[in-house]
């Protein structure tokens, strides 16, 4: 879930929860040996967020800050249930086929601008003193 997010801000919200989160479905299975029991349970979760994804230089990236959306999410908990001290985790999200397509997340690229030779003068912005030049 925070996969390429590398040099970028993330800026997320959570504005209001538009129904209670209603269990779909609990498990409960054995790995391994007998003695290592998981939990798994998914939640179905409708709430209005906001998210922004802003790249290295500021830049819009994906989403807005200011208008909240309607997102329903399938998310899958679980929780090693031999272990008492252990928490429950999130463990995946389930995207349902019909859902409709992710809004594509813009790239920054650089346009490379030319080249100066070397030996050529640079323009130098007006009352600037000429910079003094080493032999």
């Amino acid at each position: 879930m925070v996969w390429d997010l590398r040099y970028k801000t993330v800026r997320w919200s959570f504005v209001e929860s538009l129904e209670p989160a209603q269990v779909v479905q609990a498990r409960c299975s054995s790995m391994v040996s007998q003695g290592s029991l998981f939990g798994q349970v998914t939640v179905r979760m409708h709430s209005r967020q906001t998210l922004a994804i802003y790249d290295r230089f500021g830049r819009l990236m994906y989403g807005q800050e200011d208008v909240p959306k309607d997102v329903l999410e399938y998310v899958v908990f679980e929780r090693h249930l031999t272990d008492p001290y252990g928490g429950w985790r999130m463990h995946a999200k389930i995207v349902p086929p019909w859902a409709p397509p992710k809004q594509p997340i813009l790239k920054t690229v650089m346009i490379p601008g030319p080249q100066p030779q070397p030996g050529e003068n640079q323009e130098e912005a007006p009352g600037e003193a000429p910079s003094p030049h080493l032999a």
